[in-house]
């Protein structure tokens, strides 16, 4: 999928030693899709916490990634995916040229 398949952050609060990074999501992606990639985020974030024994990084101890409404219209899409990862409604305003472009693939993936 590569990055465009991504959130998108932004924010940061110096004062409290956190960031927060809202998350901010691609139109065309598909809450399919997106359930899977933030479960994917869990398991980064669980492989980047600090093992016992170990001491944390100076600096910035806490990173926050809420969830938010906010779509990025203008994110890039990437071609050649099962059509369930695609979002229904977006693929429905698209030009015809546009959706050939995009090689979707007949069948869905299997998400559960």
């Amino acid at each position: 999928l590569g990055t465009q398949a991504m959130s998108s952050d932004e924010s940061e609060d110096e004062v409290r030693r956190t960031i927060s990074y809202p998350r901010v999501y691609p139109a065309w992606r598909s809450d399919l899709l997106a359930s899977l990639l933030w479960q994917a985020d869990d398991v980064a974030a669980a492989n980047a916490m600090v093992s016992i024994g170990m001491r944390k990084k100076a600096g910035t101890q806490l990173q926050l990634h809420p969830h938010s409404g906010k779509v990025n219209t203008e994110a890039a899409t990437p071609p050649g995916l099962p059509h369930n990862c695609y979002n229904v409604a977006w693929l429905a305003n698209l030009l015809p040229r546009q959706v050939k472009a995009l090689r979707i693939q007949d069948e869905d993936y299997e998400f559960g």
